[in-house]
């Protein structure tokens, strides 16, 4: 059975692949205080059962990872094929196939949906102390840090400033509430158009949206791609 709380299990199942080929590479990203640059998203369970405890898997799952750093997807999946098992709780899960999947072409605009929900922070005062909170898309801040989030990341990762990209309001939204060790936290599932720099739209859909991405948050698909003649602001 898979607990309903699998993130942190499954973030262990991506980062050791990496480790085992790669320690240097893995000690990197892990020592990193700000940005880890991978995602992956939630189990695709086609056939699974739920009960109070958790997911039974009826046949097969899968799961996507991604990352705008090739090193890391390759380490990964040189890993996973040395050894082609993934455990979640007490749930072995043994690995048949890894499939590359090819890249979208982005030209402006984008609708994505999420494959993991995104989660946006922001820290608030309270009685003279700040106050780390969740933010849901209702909040318009919720976007303000989007975008201040994904700028940070290009500029870090690149170190070059692109600040072209705006979001949409969502046509869906699903909140979800997830449990890491022994915090909850808050984060949303969603549709969304995305507008702006090409490079900018790319690196959210290969690092994740949002933040906490290595744990599981902010990994999108592509539902549609949009070429736009103006700027977003």
């Amino acid at each position: 059975m898979i607990p309903f709380n699998y993130n942190l299990a499954l973030a262990g199942a991506v980062y050791g692949p990496i480790k085992r080929i790669d320690p240097d590479l893995a000690y990197s990203i892990h020592s990193s205080t700000c940005f880890k640059f991978f995602t992956f998203s939630w189990l695709q369970i086609p056939q699974g059962k739920t009960n109070k405890k958790g997911i039974f898997v009826d046949g097969h799952a899968h799961f996507f990872v991604s990352a705008p750093v090739r090193e890391i997807i390759s380490a990964f999946v040189e890993g996973i094929l040395e050894r082609p098992v993934v455990r979640i709780g007490g749930t072995e899960l043994h690995v048949d196939t890894v499939e590359v999947l090819s890249q979208p072409q982005f030209n402006g605009a984008a609708v994505f949906s999420t494959l993991s929900p995104i989660i946006v922070r922001t820290a608030e005062e309270e009685n003279g102390h700040l106050r780390v909170i969740d933010l849901y898309p209702t909040n318009p801040k919720f976007y303000e840090n989007l975008q201040s989030n994904l700028i940070k990341k290009y500029e870090k990762l690149y170190n070059e400033e692109r600040t072209n990209i705006s979001f949409s309001k969502p046509s869906f939204t699903k909140p979800v509430r997830i449990k890491i060790r022994n915090t909850f936290h808050r984060a949303s599932h969603m549709a969304f158009e995305a507008f702006g720099d090409t490079e900018l739209l790319r690196l959210g859909y290969e690092a994740g949206f949002g933040g906490k991405n290595s744990m599981g948050f902010g990994m999108v698909q592509v539902a549609r791609t949009n070429s736009v003649n103006r700027r977003s602001s």
